[in-house]
């Protein structure tokens, strides 16, 4: 497949000059459908095509990924060109709308590792949308950050999905699967190799206290600087075996005030300004039990959206919607992120 060897091949660098950049590829790179930054209001009908397409990524990306992780388990090579698709397919939808964002910070769906690494692709693609990256480098960075945890597929599933905390010896265990995911992607030949760089570095931080090698700084690749914050934001908005999943802005109050140290002040603020907390599309129920649609932001209030009201408490779907705008009352607010198939 030609288009996916030109953007495999020492197309790895990220888009600012870093310590760890690959010099340039001799030949012409290729180049993706353009992103548009201005998404324009679409009608009802253009709606629901766009949430069928996302739904439809969504689950091809659990198809592609099922194949890559058993031939991981088994220490054999994988194919990248399905991936690819389905990473050209997740910067198309959000390129028109948030809906494939607002399944990625929904309840858990297919196996944790799976999940977490389609979530984790969206998320990164949406911030480096918001950094201004090119075409080809939002497909560079949704490649890197849809494998960038292949590693935890050889975690037993008894630590994984421990309740209790880890001992040392299944501490340590976690943190050698950068290093085995890097080694699974480094088989794929010498054109992977920057692949295997970024997963390598996803859990370093920049003040030094990640790992494998504890880098700092400019020492990290920016692309895995972000599949790094979007990887810790994706894992506080799901449930995990040892806690309760967190709200959007509780997760964004836990990596203001917990990780702030770890991730370059830009992308922190980037992944709040993108995400603004509950994007538009997003199925919300209030605090007085009634159920709406965020339909539009208050960047200076990004806890605080409108919505469009569609459901009473007892969730019986009003006659006529209304409009609820949060940021004019400090009574009501969201407290649940609602799927579409919780609200029957």
């Amino acid at each position: 497949m030609a288009r996916l060897n030109e953007l495999v091949k020492n197309q790895g660098g990220s888009p600012v000059e870093s310590a760890d950049r690959l010099p340039p590829s001799e030949e012409k790179p290729v180049s993706f459908k353009s992103i548009k930054a201005d998404v324009p209001r679409i009608s009802m009908e253009q709606d629901a095509q766009l949430i069928l397409e996302a739904d439809q990524w969504y689950a091809k990306a659990e198809m592609e990924l099922s194949p890559i992780v058993g031939a991981v388990r088994q220490a054999k090579k994988f194919s990248l060109d399905g991936i690819t698709q389905v990473v050209q397919g997740f910067v198309d939808s959000l390129s028109q709308g948030d809906r494939l964002l607002v399944k990625a910070i929904s309840v858990d769906r297919g196996g944790l590792v799976i999940s977490n690494l389609s979530n984790t692709a969206i998320m990164s693609i949406k911030i480096g949308m918001g950094l201004k990256y090119a075409p080809d480098d939002l497909m560079r960075l949704g490649l890197a950050a849809i494998l960038h945890d292949m590693g935890m597929c050889l975690i037993p599933d008894d630590v994984l999905n421990k309740q209790g905390p880890l001992n040392p010896g299944e501490r340590d265990l976690i943190k050698r699967h950068p290093e085995q995911g890097a080694q699974a992607i480094r088989r794929l030949g010498e054109n992977a190799t920057w692949i295997a760089d970024i997963v390598l570095q996803e859990h370093e931080r920049a003040g030094g206290q990640g790992y494998p090698h504890g880098l700092k700084g400019a020492e990290i690749s920016e692309y895995a600087q972000i599949i790094g914050v979007a990887d810790t934001f994706e894992a506080l908005l799901h449930a995990r075996p040892h806690r309760k999943r967190f709200l959007p802005h509780e997760a964004v109050r836990e990596l203001v005030v917990k990780e702030k140290a770890s991730f370059p002040t830009r992308i922190l603020k980037c992944l709040i300004q993108q995400f603004s907390v509950f994007p538009l599309g997003t199925r919300v129920q209030l605090n007085t039990g009634e159920i709406g649609e965020v339909v539009e932001l208050h960047p200076q209030y990004p806890l605080r959206p409108i919505i469009k009201i569609y459901m009473d408490p007892g969730r019986v779907p009003l006659r006529e919607p209304r409009l609820q705008d949060l940021s004019k009352t400090s009574l009501v607010h969201i407290t649940e992120v609602v799927q579409d198939d919780q609200q029957e």
